[in-house]
């Protein structure tokens, strides 16, 4: 099995930095690499399948991001896992956007005890469909991430941070293969239990331009995985669906970063959901509104158009209330 390592202090040259300003300094009396923005990445592509990615990292202050990228397609797409003074999160990068407030909960994130003004080791085990993340001797994993969003994780390597952190004594192991369980039928079933609008066209606000669209794992349609980000851009989603009788239900949804709903071209709602702490976190959560709604019998449809502000996840979850819902998405093409 091949191992690299880089000790970040002296070895900085083989990276491509960017705009993050890295560089060395020392932090508690080692030397380290010095960062508070972005991602830097290894400059050649490495082959492993199944690799462990290992360093030692400090966050100085109450605030700093510190943590590893893989699988980078390229500078605005790659898999992201960071640990934040109280916190673990898998936080995979799509068109230059994060995407925490779309992964968020157990299945993405773990809470900790303060890791702030301390070294800490830090090891992602990453397989050909998941990753586990570690902490210092640990032989069981703290966070198993059953999905990598940008799928096989073949590409550059590097780290990433934001805030002021340190990392030092970076190692890339090459490991056996040994791929994590998949829950994607699973996740279908308690989706569509749990009455999540599930498919969707959509298309750049102003546009008519539709693709088809399904949700991720958790029910959330992620517009980061088809647009690039613009302060202030939009886009719309629409579903369509039979009912065979009237019947009345709670609609509840959530949303990042401003959203306006109709059903059935009558409007019923228009709000933001931001990073606006402490009194929000903008984390897409479906209940984070709701309205009663009477639908009809025949043809029902939702359409929502979402602005993104900030790049932390653009996106939309909405459950219906409704069960046994038969959606409609080839004929509202176009």
């Amino acid at each position: 099995m091949s191992k690299l390592s880089f000790s970040l202090w002296n070895d900085l040259d083989r990276f491509d930095s960017a705009d993050s300003n890295v560089r060395p300094e020392s932090y508690l009396g080692k030397q380290a690499a010095y960062l508070e923005y972005g991602p830097v990445f290894f400059r050649n592509e490495i082959s492993f399948s199944a690799f462990r990615l290992q360093a030692e990292v400090a966050i100085p202050g109450k605030a700093g991001f510190i943590g590893f990228v893989f699988g980078a397609k390229d500078s605005q797409n790659y898999e992201l896992i960071y640990l934040a003074p109280e916190e673990i999160q898998y936080d995979p990068v799509m068109n230059g956007s994060n995407t925490w407030q779309i992964y968020h909960g157990e299945a993405y994130r773990r809470g900790l005890p303060t890791m702030s003004g301390k070294w800490v080791t830090l090891a992602v085990e990453v397989q050909p469909n998941g990753a586990s993340v570690y902490l210092g001797d640990e032989v069981s994993p703290r966070l198993v991430i059953s999905n990598l969003q940008h799928g096989t994780p073949v590409g550059k390597i590097g780290f990433w941070g934001y805030l002021p952190t340190y990392i030092r004594n970076m190692t890339v192991e090459e490991i056996q293969p040994a791929p994590i369980l998949e829950k994607g039928k699973e996740d279908r079933k308690r989706l569509e239990a749990e009455t999540f609008v599930t498919e969707w066209v959509i298309s750049p606000a102003a546009e008519n331009r539709w693709t088809k669209a399904v949700v991720e794992e958790n029910g959330t349609l992620n517009f980061n995985r088809f647009y690039p980000v613009e302060q202030g851009g939009s886009a719309v989603a629409k579903c369509s669906f039979f009912l065979p009788e009237e019947k009345e239900s709670t609609l509840s949804f959530g949303f990042s970063d401003h959203l306006r709903l109709w059903v059935n071209e009558e409007w019923i709602y228009e709000g933001e959901c931001r990073w606006q702490p402490p009194e929000s976190d903008g984390r897409i959560r479906a209940d984070f509104a709701r309205v009663p709604v009477r639908w009809r019998a025949g043809v029902n449809t939702i359409r929502a158009e979402v602005t993104n502000h900030e790049r932390f996840g653009w996106g939309l979850c909405v459950k219906t209330g409704l069960s046994d819902v038969s959606f409609l998405t080839e004929e509202i093409e176009g």
